[in-house]
This record gives C-alpha cells, sequence and structure tokens, in this order.
C-alpha cells in the first residue's frame, strides 16, 4: 500500500476526517503495541505530522486522518489480525473523561446512553450506531471511506475494543450472542473466534455484534452518580469545545498549532487549504472572524495554559508561541487581558478552577489543560 495514496485521500480540507480531533491516547497505545513488534515509534509516526513528544502529552490533539496514516503503517508490516490484538489493548482509562463517564455510570444501559451521546470523544473510525428489540441489543459498526487494509484495522479494532469496554464495565467476561463482520472469510478464524468468543459470520452486508439485552439493566460495581454526573458536564464542554474548531477557522488553527514556534503565515496557510488568499479570508470572514484574529486567539489560549498548567516562565511561554522577544509577548498580553502575564498567572492559580482560563470565542480546548500538539 501506498502512504502517499493515504495521504492523498484523507488530508484534504473537504473531508471531515482531517477536521476531527482526537487526544493522542490510541495513538501512543498503537505505537507501544508497533514497539512490540520491533517498529520504533519514529517509523510508525513518519509522515504523520505527529511527534513522540506528544504521546505522552495528555492534552495533545490530533486529527483522525493522522492516525489513519499511523495504522497504514501498522497494517503494512504487521499481520492481517493486528487488529484484533489491538482492541483487546483498549480500556476505559483510554479514552479519558468519557470512560470515566462511563465507568460511574449506575447500569450499563446508562453507561451505554451516555457512550452514544458522546461518541465524537471516543477513537472509533466506524460509525457506531445501537439498536435495542426482540430481547437483544444490536451494536452496529459501519465503515467509513478508508482504503484497504487499513478497513480491516479500523473494523476489527472498534468491535474488539467495543466488546472489551462491556467486560471491563462489568468486571466478568462477556460473549456476545452473534457477532457478524463486512470482511471476506479468513483462511483461519481461529484467532477472531478467540477474540470475541464466538465464531464470526464473515461477507456480512453490516458489522454488528449482539449482546442479551438482559446485560442492559445489570449495576455497575464502580457505579457513583455524582462523579457521572461531573464526568458527563466534562464530555459536554470538550465536545463543544472541540466542534467549535471544525470550518475553515479550525482548519487554520490546527495548521497554526503544528508548530507554534514558528507559526504559518497566511499564504502559507491557504496553500496547504488548497485555496487562495482572498477564498481563505472570504471563508474566515462568513465565520466571523479573520486570520490575524485567530493566530491571536490561538497564541492568547496557548499563553493561558502554558502560563497556569505548565508553570512555565514568561521567557519561555514567549518562545513557545512564536515571539522573538519577551517583551512584545508581554505587551500583547496586556492588550489580551489588561494586566501582565505574571500577574494573570498569579490571580489564575490563586483562583484555582474558578479561576482558570476563559475559552475565547470560537477558540477549542478540552476539558482537561488543552495544549494541542506539542507543549
Amino acid at each position: 500500500m501506498s502512504h502517499g495514496t493515504i495521504g492523498h485521500e484523507l488530508f484534504d480540507p473537504a473531508n471531515p476526517i482531517d477536521a476531527a480531533a482526537r487526544g493522542t491516547g490510541s495513538a501512543a497505545l498503537l505505537c507501544a503495541l508497533a514497539a512490540e513488534h520491533g517498529l520504533p515509534p519514529a517509523r510508525v509516526l513518519a509522515g504523520t505530522g505527529m511527534d513522540e513528544a506528544a504521546l505522552s502529552d495528555p492534552a495533545a490533539e490530533i486529527t483522525a486522518a493522522q492516525e489513519v496514516r499511523l495504522i497504514a503503517t501498522l497494517t503494512d508490516e504487521l499481520p492481517e489480525t493486528i487488529g484484533l490484538t489491538a482492541g483487546a489493548r483498549y480500556r476505559l482509562t483510554t479514552y479519558g473523561i468519557w470512560g470515566f463517564a462511563l465507568l460511574t455510570s449506575r447500569t450499563i444501559r446508562e453507561s451505554n446512553e451516555v457512550a452514544m451521546r458522546f461518541l465524537d470523544l471516543t477513537y472509533a473510525l466506524t460509525r457506531i450506531s445501537a439498536h435495542e428489540g426482540d430481547g437483544e441489543l444490536a451494536l452496529f459498526f459501519d465503515d467509513l471511506e478508508l482504503p484497504e487494509p487499513v478497513r480491516r484495522f479500523v473494523l476489527l479494532r472498534d468491535t474488539t475494543a467495543a466488546l472489551q469496554l462491556w467486560r471491563e464495565r462489568l468486571g466478568e467476561v462477556v460473549v456476545p450472542l452473534r457477532v457478524a463482520l463486512r470482511l471476506p472469510a479468513p483462511a483461519d478464524p481461529g484467532p477472531y473466534e478467540a477474540a470475541f468468543g464466538v465464531r464470526p459470520d464473515f461477507a456480512a452486508p453490516r458489522s454488528v455484534l449482539t449482546f442479551d439485552a438482559g446485560l442492559l439493566d445489570h449495576p455497575l460495581p464502580q457505579a457513583a452518580p455524582l462523579t457521572a454526573a461531573l464526568c458527563e458536564a466534562q464530555c459536554r464542554d470538550l465536545l463543544e469545545r472541540r466542534q467549535s474548531r471544525r470550518g475553515t477557522s479550525g482548519r487554520v488553527r490546527d495548521l497554526l498549532l503544528r508548530d507554534p514556534r514558528r507559526m504559518p503565515g497566511q499564504q502559507q496557510v491557504a496553500a496547504a487549504l488548497h485555496m487562495s488568499v482572498r477564498t481563505l479570508r472570504r471563508h474566515l470572514d462568513e465565520e466571523g472572524t479573520s486570520f490575524r484574529a485567530v493566530v491571536e486567539q490561538t497564541r492568547e489560549y496557548l499563553a493561558e495554559e502554558l502560563l497556569v498548567t505548565a508553570g512555565l516562565s514568561i521567557e519561555q511561554v514567549a518562545e513557545r508561541i512564536g515571539y522573538s522577544e519577551a517583551s512584545s509577548f508581554v505587551h500583547a498580553f496586556r492588550r489580551w487581558k489588561g494586566v501582565s502575564p505574571r500577574r494573570w498567572a498569579q490571580a489564575a492559580r490563586a483562583g484555582g478552577e474558578a479561576g482558570r482560563p476563559s475559552v475565547p470565542t470560537g477558540v477549542g480546548g478540552a476539558a482537561t489543560p488543552w495544549v494541542p500538539g506539542r507543549p
């Protein structure tokens, strides 16, 4: 498979998979799996636009398309059943606040409702839907437009990861009633049967895991309604902030954040988005903003997070967000906040959550401190 083909098909500003933001937890997990098979992170991350430092940053974000490029390398190098192995590695904690919301719900039913409501916070690259009827719950996994063998990996990863989450929440082995996969029958179905606990039906029109609906009302051993409510609120906040970064301004912000020290200019960004500067300006104007405003807002929020969360000095923050002199950064920060960065950071730290930085209009973030890309 050609990685160039992957890039051509997926890294398109009109393609929603390129704009879909996600954390780096899944990418880190896949790099660890690759390392077990002798593939170093540098090799797996080549051509993705990610660096190894982002894998250990809980607040870093990438696009779904970047993860697909990583998967393309894995599928070029590893066995076709590697998706089964990968899916079994995903844990509720892999998904951050979304996973904790599921774990602390009162029942599987409530947990599933939260899961489906905030599916965009997962690492799934299939479209997941659910249907309950006749004493059964069917979870459907419909393919996105992905080339083979990436599609196979994604389908196997997403289905086995979903099954793993059922098992983890209930604290016991759960075997689906039936499994159907939209994949050709393999020469050896043994690994598939071992992964799901039941032999799948292959060459199915849709991929589906079917469970006994009686499991839905089982109480969860780690239920904590207050914690669940707090986690759900953070999921809602995170989803809203990620969604606010979509559109042209969101894609511009993603490009700026690839290297905050050396943010590209308007002409470079327009070229990267395959449009003229005039068209870029028009799109941003339609979204109620401008290129300069997006740059300023991005720097402002990065400065807030670096000052409070990372505890960097004024000089370090200035360098991290592209200012050649600390004095220029201080002047800009006074314009944004009306006070010096040092005084603002002291007040924010003293205020705890009440003093956390506010998110400028149109600038996204996470429920946890948000420093996209690398710090």
